[in-house]
């Protein structure tokens, strides 16, 4: 009997879109059967995401139901209005994070807390979905731990599978230059921890380092600090930043993984990041970087005045992070295993 196709549900919004054209890229390189992709674009509304979202995915999902074997939907913010449609094809759901894990960032990505009963009801109804699911697909092990204990979801039933980078697109390049080079990749320049990373800079690096910050945040010049406004993903500008710099530093407040830490691994760079959510899972403490509190200035400033005075340990360390990258984070690697488990479930 010829293998359906599984329909690929994929949310464009943030870093999924990249998650989404990676895995594209690397479809034809990988087996797993065919594959129906149905892109969910992100559309401005005074209705919730979640909702909106939702009610976008039934009515491009429904359609399909009859030709596939099966359903991946990322993320989970976008399943809640098919839960009927689980019981007709097994349906896999992925994500970064789950609602319980993302609760203690409302704050930091300009969310208010929720009330007490509503946060119940959606955790009640998301448990319901999950129940119904055939299986997931973490990013992180913080986000597995979520869906296990805070959902009851089983074990065994979810994979984690961090989403892959073009590795082809980042390597070493030449890092011949008088002062050690920073840099710091976030649009969001306060949740992403800019604001603190510039205070330890000017306060204890300046004069020993150089500061590039790729941000849209509209930064006076200083000595010392480069501010590139405006470099797109995968650019041949923001490229050459990473393969030219020594130590990538992204002391973030709030995220659930990180797609450009990943990137900084793959160009041989250090990553100096924070332990909030899947972040601790990128970083091999001592050996492909560290991991500091979040908003603990002092620690930042150790640990990068460590790095700054010891290019031995840094070129050390750059080896090891590319050869990590090689054997966690290939797209077309971690493709196959998403391809391969999804099709396991279907």
């Amino acid at each position: 009997m010829t293998e359906r196709p599984i329909a690929y549900v994929m949310e464009q919004t943030l870093g999924n879109i990249t998650h989404y054209l990676n895995l594209r890229r690397a479809e034809p390189m990988n087996e797993g059967g065919p594959r129906t992709w149905l892109p969910i674009e992100y559309k401005a509304s005074r209705l919730p995401w979640t909702v909106l979202g939702g009610l976008i995915t039934r009515r491009t999902l429904g359609p399909h139901l009859r030709d596939v074997d099966g359903v991946f939907i990322h993320t989970t913010t976008l399943a809640l209005a098919s839960l009927d449609y689980f019981g007709k094809k097994p349906t896999i759901l992925s994500s970064d994070a789950t609602p319980m894990a993302k609760r203690k960032m409302r704050s930091a990505y300009g969310n208010s807390a929720e009330i007490a009963a509503l946060e119940l009801a959606k955790r009640e109804l998301y448990r319901k979905v999950f129940k119904r699911a055939a299986g997931f697909v973490a990013w992180s092990n913080w986000a597995k731990q979520s869906f296990v204990e805070d959902y009851g979801c089983r074990d065994g039933d979810v994979a984690v599978i961090p989403p892959g980078i073009d590795l082809d697109l980042f390597a070493p390049g030449n890092r011949d230059h008088e002062l050690p080079r920073l840099l710091f990749v976030g649009g969001d320049f306060s949740r992403k921890g800019g604001d603190l990373l510039l205070d330890v800079f000017r306060r204890r690096l300046k004069g020993k380092a150089e500061l590039n910050l790729v941000t849209g945040a509209h930064l006076p010049p200083e000595p010392g600090v480069h501010v590139h406004r405006n470099l797109k993903a995968n650019s041949p500008e923001l490229r050459e930043l990473y393969a030219t710099s020594d130590v990538f530093v992204l002391p973030t407040r709030a995220d659930c993984y990180s797609l450009v830490c990943m990137e900084a691994l793959a160009a041989g760079l250090p990553v100096v990041t924070t332990d909030v959510g899947g972040l601790p899972d990128v970083v091999r403490e001592g050996d492909t970087g560290h991991v500091v509190p979040v908003d603990d200035g002092a620690a930042l400033g150790d640990v990068l005045t460590a790095l700054v005075a010891d290019r031995g340990k840094r070129e050390k360390m750059a080896g090891l992070c590319r050869a990590d990258a090689e054997a966690r984070y290939g797209a077309r690697g971690n493709a196959r295993a998403l391809f391969e488990f999804v099709r396991s479930r279907c």
